[in-house]
């Protein structure tokens, strides 16, 4: 089987590997799995909320109508699979490959390298996939003891704590699933495609078989495609965290310190996803762009040396000798064109623009907090 035949069964095995049941009961495609699935899971979430009636809470407490995060993660569990299928189907396919790819000799060692990987064949990906798995099994373990002591670690109570059993067991099972079972398997393949796209352009540069492209349409020397793969699962969870987070400050009426927390996780999360692989990709980018201007430089002496080494200078000489010093350092400025950090600004955007309900709430509530105050002395002034 070819190596992309073998990423493709990436989408059948491990953390998708209920969605191939769902396919094979169905005959569904990855869409249609992605979707009967968190259709599921919402139906078993709305039928316990009801058996419960705590779809609404009165007071302070939250109903399951009250609070957007349990639909954040059902949207996560259909943008998240799909937004790493597009990123496989990147380096995974062979008609992508040779689209997105520099080479087809790059696609090939990608791909080879991204089967060992998955199975886990090396130190790096086992520590990884040990790491992301046991983060979730974590978040898991604090999720569930925070629900059984609603009134003790948040002041109030919520629709999926202890004391409303429907809720509760439905959504230990669906973030058991979540958890320490599909969200780890997606991050584990999202860090595999990049540990292995540097890893092969790391070394194809020293091999000296990859150089920068100062004219290529991406604006990224020829690696346009990497960017793609780090911030698209990246922006795909800020847009959808974001609605919850944003409405974590609405729903507890105060500057708690759950909803603070969980907009500083959101922000550090993006940036530090995005930070990793980028400052590695940094190391090779300005290695190569260091490597292309020497060469240029080389060229650019050695035209003034046959320039000043000719005793009779001839006006040919002297004006096909500017052109090429002119030619030489137009290459040089485009090549210092290059982002070392592709698609910061990107992200950065994105984050703003994410973040902007939570920055709204939280200066609304920060008015309400120290406008009494402050209002007296602005009409004293």
């Amino acid at each position: 089987m070819s190596g992309a035949g073998r990423i493709a069964g990436v989408l059948r095995t491990g953390g998708f590997s209920i969605h191939y049941l769902v396919g094979r009961w169905t005959t569904f495609g990855f869409v249609g799995q992605c979707c009967t699935l968190a259709a599921t899971a919402a139906v078993a979430i709305i039928a316990a909320a009801t058996l419960d009636h705590t779809l609404l809470l009165p007071g302070r407490d939250v109903g399951l109508l009250q609070h957007p995060a349990i639909w954040a993660f059902i949207a996560l569990q259909i943008a998240l699979p799909l937004s790493i299928r597009t990123s496989l189907n990147k380096v995974g396919t062979d008609r992508a490959a040779r689209n997105e790819l520099p080479d087809p000799e790059f696609a090939r060692e990608l791909q080879d390298q991204l089967v060992r990987w998955m199975g886990r064949k090396d130190p790096l990906s086992l520590t990884t996939a040990s790491l992301f798995y046991t983060v979730g099994l974590a978040a898991f373990a604090w999720n569930t003891y925070q629900n059984q002591l609603p009134g003790v670690l948040l002041p109030y109570d919520f629709w999926d704590s202890s004391n409303h059993p429907w809720g509760y067991w439905v959504t230990r099972i669906y973030k058991l699933y979540l958890f320490v079972w599909l969200f780890p398997y997606i991050a584990f393949v999202h860090a595999g495609m990049l540990a292995t796209v540097l890893e092969v352009l790391r070394r194809r540069r020293l091999a000296g078989t990859f150089l920068l492209q100062p004219f290529h349409d991406d604006r990224a020397g020829g690696l346009g495609f990497i960017p793609g793969l780090v911030t698209t699962p990246i922006v795909v969870t800020l847009f959808i965290t974001s609605i919850p987070v944003g409405a974590a400050f609405a729903v507890h009426r105060a500057l708690d310190v759950t909803p603070i927390i969980g907009a500083a996780i959101v922000v550090v999360g993006a940036l530090l996803a995005y930070a990793i692989p980028i400052l590695r990709l940094r190391t090779d980018i300005v290695a190569m762009k260091r490597t292309a201007i020497e060469k240029i430089r080389k060229l650019q002496q050695n035209y003034y040396h046959r320039i000043v080494s000719d005793e009779e200078i001839q006006i040919e000489t002297l004006r096909q000798g500017n052109e090429a010093l002119d030619y030489f350092e137009k290459i040089c400025t485009q090549i210092g064109k290059i982002s070392n950090y592709p698609h910061l600004i990107r992200i950065l955007k994105y984050l703003g623009l994410a973040m902007t309900p939570s920055f709204l709430s939280l200066g609304l509530k920060l008015y309400d907090k120290f406008s009494p105050a402050l209002l007296p002395l602005l009409k004293l002034s």
